[in-house]
């Protein structure tokens, strides 16, 4: 019984593993379009990729103002994540909720509406793949679940039944519609996380990271 179930486990997961993401870039494929080639990895923003508009002046700014947040390719979304409309407009919530936050304790206020002094935050969840819980106890305990696991997460970065999530986001002049900065990340979820025992939990901690990294920079940028 162990041997069959071993050999299901195999045929399971091994076929999970063969799936890669391309690597080709479309601008259709972007919420930032042609903008998104400007991106370079960042150092200051933990190897996240960004620009930044070398005419920024932050002392031009005193407050952010959020829009609500997009689901870049919906549709497609809804195919390939795993998750409902449902689930993904919660989670577009969610990290609109947690970017509202950002400002709380900095030099920056929340506004109510864009208007003259205030950066337009524009996001948009771009890619998204749902924990599976059942698939990450599976191979944690099961030695050769555990193997498949690394394996998979040695040649694409990540491990079997975690999590995955994508974003892009523009900071603009609200008023003149000037780009000031660009930013896209994609995060992995941890293997051993309590965050993976549902299917959006790493998928919240991600946004939860990227609000943190934003209220880091506007700390740097505007000083405590």
């Amino acid at each position: 019984m162990k041997r069959i179930l071993a050999i299901s486990l195999i045929l399971f997961l091994g076929a999970c593993a063969g799936k890669t993401a391309s690597t080709e870039f479309s601008p259709a494929d972007h919420f930032l379009g042609n903008d998104y080639a400007l991106l370079m990895p960042s150092p200051e923003l933990k190897g996240s990729l960004a620009w930044r508009n070398p005419a920024f002046a932050p002392k031009n700014y005193s407050a952010m103002y959020v829009e609500p947040v997009v689901l870049w390719n919906a549709e497609k979304m809804i195919k390939d994540s795993g998750l409902s409309q449902e689930d993904l407009n919660l989670l577009a919530k969610y990290y609109h909720d947690v970017l509202t936050r950002v400002p709380e304790g900095t030099k920056l206020t929340l506004a109510a509406q864009p208007g003259p002094g205030v950066i337009s935050v524009h996001s948009a969840v771009t890619e998204v793949e749902a924990s599976s819980p059942v698939s990450n106890a599976l191979t944690s305990v099961i030695p050769v679940g555990i193997l498949l696991s690394a394996g998979k997460q040695m040649t694409t970065g990540q491990a079997m039944g975690v999590g995955k999530c994508t974003i892009e986001m523009m900071f603009v002049d609200s008023v003149s519609g000037e780009k000031l900065a660009l930013f896209a990340d994609t995060k992995v979820g941890k293997k051993y996380s309590s965050a993976g025992f549902t299917k959006t939990g790493q998928t919240e901690e991600a946004m939860t990271e990227w609000a943190a990294l934003l209220k880091e920079r506007i700390y740097a940028l505007w000083g405590k």
